[in-house]
């Protein structure tokens, strides 16, 4: 028979795991009355659904939105690891064809990241409230809701990298006592491998797993490193046909990087950090708040000096890339360590004090809900904004036989459902350096070019039409949603070949 402590611990556990189911269905409904207009549908994810789906119908990874803009893409698409193509491909060929398949495949892979968010601090003694708390954060994270409901590779990277986590914790809590298995490692390097494969940011989750690895005292544990290397050595046997493709494609991805870290100011790096939240300030508050959180409860923290040193060593290694990447996507990684550490003040929440601190970090994140809401029409049915925006453009279309689209959201499904044989291109990423004698041919077979405002386009494409100008027809086009609250609209300016 059970002692009541041992009782009461588990009806706690019990009582956290429901809790945890009910956020996770309370989150799939959100996702289900948003659909495609929060996010709305972005450029890259057109990028990406197309190899995806050449891959699930052809067995090939082409992507004809670039085809002629990017070397080598009617081919074979090398500018990113394959894995994300691969799974995305499979759910396509099985589940049928749309973008809406791919966001819920993303949205489940999020779900699923934050319950082994929540067994990796059960590794770290957090208690069911304290888990929930942490999760909650991330539940109600508007970066992390944005990011993990888009058809790209960042929810796809974060759950592999968090299930190699999850197999090294379990035993780092023994500290050697219960030696990591050899096995273990071989499993823990391969998602990481995995997780690297979906997208390169995965790399960085390389710090946390060596933290685990030294908290275990398995550093002989070698199947680890052969687990990583066999998915990077099956990429290279992969690529390895098409060097000169892959140097370029991938080329041009680093050399993009490169040029946005010397390009952007530290206060334009601290708005990228910023950048995913529609209330920038807010935010920041949020981030203060658990800064001095932090502080207060410092006393508290020193009983637990091995989560704290865990999780602010993986938060600073995360800042760290995040400066040299300068994509605001990849903040939806530091949401995970932050979240760990806001635990914390769940830990402790009978405390009058505690008890605020952790009010201020929901009530921020909830805030930011509310005002996307009211803005981009996150979780709001009647927000039509992206069938407003193709209402307008549609019948600008007519009589077009190849279009240059650079819009957000991303008209190109509606494209692609009245207008089957227009072949439709996709941007080219503005930041990328490509040189112009590669594409610019190409440009003399567009009828038909559409840009949204404020929008930063390729400077060989804009000097194309302003060279040319002569040739088309230039007019704008707007549209807003037909919601009584119109605080979001689109704005497009079109070039038609005369």
């Amino acid at each position: 028979m059970g002692s009541p402590a041992s009782t009461e611990d588990r009806s706690s556990e019990i009582y956290g795991l429901i809790g945890l189911f009910f956020l996770s269905i309370l989150s799939l409904l959100i996702f289900r009355i948003s659909g495609l207009e929060f996010p709305p549908v972005w450029p890259d994810e057109v990028l990406f659904y197309s190899p995806s789906l050449d891959f699930a119908k052809n067995g090939l990874f082409r992507t004809d939105v670039l085809d002629g803009l990017v070397k080598g893409m009617e081919t074979k698409t090398l500018w990113m690891p394959p894995v994300f193509f691969l799974l995305n491909g499979w759910v396509l060929k099985f589940l049928g064809e749309g973008l809406e398949v791919l966001r819920l495949f993303a949205a489940i892979l999020s779900i699923a990241s934050i319950w082994i968010f929540w067994f990796i601090l059960k590794t770290f003694d957090y208690s069911p409230i304290a888990r929930l708390g942490a999760s909650l954060l991330l539940f109600t994270d508007l970066l992390f809701l944005r990011v993990g409901w888009t058809a790209r590779m960042e929810a796809l990277c974060l759950f592999w990298a968090l299930l190699s986590l999850l197999v090294l914790a379990r035993k780092a809590k023994w500290k050697g006592e219960i030696p990591l298995q050899q096995y273990e490692a071989f499993l823990s390097g391969f998602f990481l491998g995995i997780s690297f494969l979906s997208h390169p940011f995965g790399a960085i989750f390389g710090v946390p797993a060596l933290l685990l690895i030294h908290q275990a005292k398995a550093w002989k544990v070698w199947m680890f490193w052969l687990g990583g290397a066999l998915p990077i050595l099956a990429w290279g046997i992969w690529i390895h046909p098409d060097w000169g493709i892959f140097f370029y494609q991938f080329g041009a991805q680093f050399g993009r990087k490169k040029d946005l870290f010397q390009s952007f100011s530290p206060i334009t790096k601290i708005k990228v950090l910023l950048g995913g939240y529609e209330s920038p300030g807010l935010r920041l508050f949020f981030y203060l708040a658990l800064a001095y959180g932090l502080w207060v409860v410092r006393g508290e923290i020193k009983d637990k000096p091995k989560s704290a040193f865990f999780f602010s060593v993986w938060t600073v290694s995360i800042l760290f890339f995040l400066i040299l990447s300068t994509e605001y996507y990849y903040v939806m990684y530091l949401c995970i360590p932050l979240s760990a550490l806001g635990g914390f003040f769940f830990e402790r929440i009978r405390s009058r004090r505690v008890q605020f601190i952790a009010a201020i970090l929901v009530f921020s994140n909830i805030a930011i809900l509310v005002n996307a809401y009211k803005r981009i029409g996150f979780g709001n049915p009647e927000f039509d904004l992206k069938d407003r925006f193709y209402e307008v453009l549609g019948p600008e279309l007519k009589g077009s036989k190849k279009l240059y689209l650079q819009a957000i959201p991303d008209p190109y499904f509606h494209i692609r459902k009245e207008y089957p044989n227009l072949k439709v291109l996709e941007f080219i990423p503005g930041e990328l350096p490509i040189p112009k004698e590669d594409f610019i041919q190409s440009l003399d077979s567009i009828d038909t070019f559409v840009f949204s405002d404020r929008q930063k386009r390729n400077e060989f494409v804009q000097s194309y039409l302003e060279e040319n100008s002569s040739k088309f027809r230039k007019f704008k086009i707007t549209a807003e949603p037909s919601t009584l609250r119109k605080v979001a609209n689109v704005e497009a300016e079109v070039y038609r070949r005369r």
